[in-house]
């Protein structure tokens, strides 16, 4: 699918679901951001006309569920959401929580459990939740990414209860921008899940990409470099 440009207005509102989580620090590195021919405007979202004012979305960390429950009591705010997310047109980013929000489906520890649906912001990509471990589990992981701007200057992607890819669907144009090594990727899911089989090579993608569309099961927010941010707003909400 083809999709045509927008053209965006000088001031770009760039919407940061403010239900739980960590959204406050988002919305101070988009801040920081100063994109030719453009200013940012980051606000935090928790009604259904604040996210209407918006040109992009931050889904930020959290808990996936909590912020499904909070926005399905705020009327028309989780089916703007869903809308949102599903349009080719619109930039949304996803982290950690919101990258499970984001997949098609997600699988939970214990295996057996009942898979449960997504936004479908990412169409093709399952997703399990907490798969690199509890909070005592979260770890941090330096690597260099050639995408982002000062590519030789390593990243530091810092993971707490972070999800992994389960598995991506053949031939869905998901661009992988960063990817662990070996010896840092979780323990595979259960093959007996209602998921299916996992894809034991998707399980290390931790930051992906489709059209306007970005995930990260790290946070970028708590890192003190503001190049995810720069690279989301640049490649997906500008499209340069």
């Amino acid at each position: 699918m083809t999709i045509q440009p927008i053209e965006l207005p000088e001031i770009i509102i760039i919407g940061v679901l403010a239900l739980q989580g960590a959204f406050i620090e988002h919305i101070h590195y988009l801040q920081k951001l100063r994109p030719h021919g453009h200013t940012i405007k980051a606000i935090p979202i928790r009604t259904l006309s604040e996210l209407q004012q918006c040109q992009a979305l931050v889904i930020p960390g959290g808990e996936s569920t909590v912020i499904s429950s909070i926005a399905s009591h705020t009327p028309g705010l989780l089916e703007g959401l869903i809308d949102f997310a599903r349009d080719p047109a619109k930039a949304v980013w996803g982290t950690c929580a919101g990258m499970i929000l984001m997949a098609d489906i997600d699988g939970v520890g214990g295996g057996r459990k009942k898979a449960v649906k997504g936004w479908q912001g990412i169409g093709g990509m399952k997703v399990w939740r907490n798969l690199f471990g509890g909070q005592l589990e979260s770890f941090e992981a330096s690597l260099t990414i050639p995408y982002i701007s000062n590519p030789t200057k390593p990243f530091n992607l810092i993971f707490i209860r972070a999800p992994a890819v389960h598995s991506l669907s053949q031939n869905n144009q998901v661009e992988i921008i960063a990817q662990l090594p070996e010896n840092l990727l979780p323990p595979p899911p259960p093959s007996d899940s209602p998921l299916g089989e996992p894809n034991l090579q998707d399980l290390g993608k931790v930051w992906l990409k489709k059209g306007k569309k970005m995930v990260t099961s790290f946070h970028p927010e708590l890192s003190g470099d503001v190049r995810v941010h720069e690279f989301w707003v640049e490649k997906c909400v500008l499209g340069r």
